[in-house]
């Protein structure tokens, strides 16, 4: 895998979604409080929704209702924008001012949509996509739950409770946390869930790395070494790869999920943060925040505020 393209967007971008739909990327940028829509194959800014009320951070989407939720950090809140009239539909504030939203995944079968809250004891927001409304809250999911994703069969939720450096299990019609596994790393942010195989791979942003951790044995398996400050991670199926963003690095490290070898380090950028595959094509995009100097308002960071593709 090489680097094909890197493209300029936004100031401040954070998080991005790939929509089948056009072959499009949606890039949350904080700075100039939009989000840019972006052709998949050139990266080119094709089009920007503006979100000035309230800044987005991380980024989900509903391929079937064609809605975009954003992580409002700042205001600790969640926005559902509709993608056919580019405008933010409903804002739906937190149950505390306290703590901030930080990343959300939508489970398109049932509607729902699901948003990790840190600070002040984590929990998981539920929110109906047909109404956009806070369904419910639940509560205690362990502390500082960063990272999520789902298993739609089981219905549970998978967190990285980073201030514990543990896999949080939630039951999602109990409403609770029902299990914890050991990442075997320290400061472990985000995951990929590997249903087929029973495993979760874990980025530790701390102990710079991924744990490989066996569901069914709940013992670690695997510890790969990728770079300084592992914070995003995705797992491409199809091809059995993994992909992570090493922060501190301004890499993106590739593993082989069979072998757990590592097939490429590759800089992106300068703080590689969000990494996404495209399913179809294999592509993997990721977003490369920018470096940025107190002392020099001027400064331009030209390796950062990208978005860089990354093909075979």
């Amino acid at each position: 895998q090489t680097v094909k393209h890197t493209n300029k967007v936004g100031k401040g971008i954070y998080e991005l979604v790939h929509s089948e739909q056009g072959n499009a990327l949606y890039v949350t940028s904080v700075g100039t409080k939009a989000i840019y829509k972006l052709d998949a194959k050139t990266l080119a800014v094709v089009d920007s929704i503006a979100v000035t009320d309230a800044p987005a951070f991380g980024i989900g989407i509903n391929e079937k209702t064609q809605t975009l939720y954003t992580t409002n950090t700042r205001t600790n809140s969640v926005s559902a924008i509709d993608l056919k009239t580019k405008k933010v539909v409903k804002t739906i504030a937190g149950p505390s001012d306290k703590s901030h939203t930080r990343e959300v995944i939508v489970d398109e079968d049932l509607n729902k949509v699901y948003v990790t809250d840190v600070g002040g004891g984590s929990k998981i927001w539920v929110i109906d996509g047909k109404t956009n409304a806070l369904e419910r809250v639940i509560e205690n999911t362990g502390k500082t739950s960063t990272g999520i994703a789902i298993d739609k069969k089981s219905q549970k939720l998978y967190v990285t409770n980073m201030g514990s450096n543990q896999i949080g299990i939630v039951d999602i019609k109990q409403g609770k946390l029902v299990d914890s596994i050991p990442t075997g790393g320290e400061g472990s942010t985000n995951l990929a869930l590997d249903l087929k195989n029973n495993r979760v791979f874990v980025a530790n942003q701390k102990s710079a790395d991924v744990t490989v951790v066996d569901l069914k044995t709940r013992q670690v398996v695997q510890t790969i070494k990728t770079g300084a400050g592992a914070l995003g991670i995705t797992l491409d199926a199809a091809k059995n790869r993994v992909y992570v963003a090493n922060r501190q690095a301004g890499t993106v490290t590739v593993i082989d999920a069979k072998d757990y070898k590592v097939l490429a380090d590759l800089k992106t950028g300068t703080y590689p943060n969000t990494v996404i595959v495209d399913k179809k094509t294999g592509n993997a995009y990721v977003t490369n925040k920018a470096q940025s100097k107190r002392d020099d308002p001027k400064f331009v960071d030209n390796n950062g505020d990208t978005v860089s593709l990354i093909g075979l």
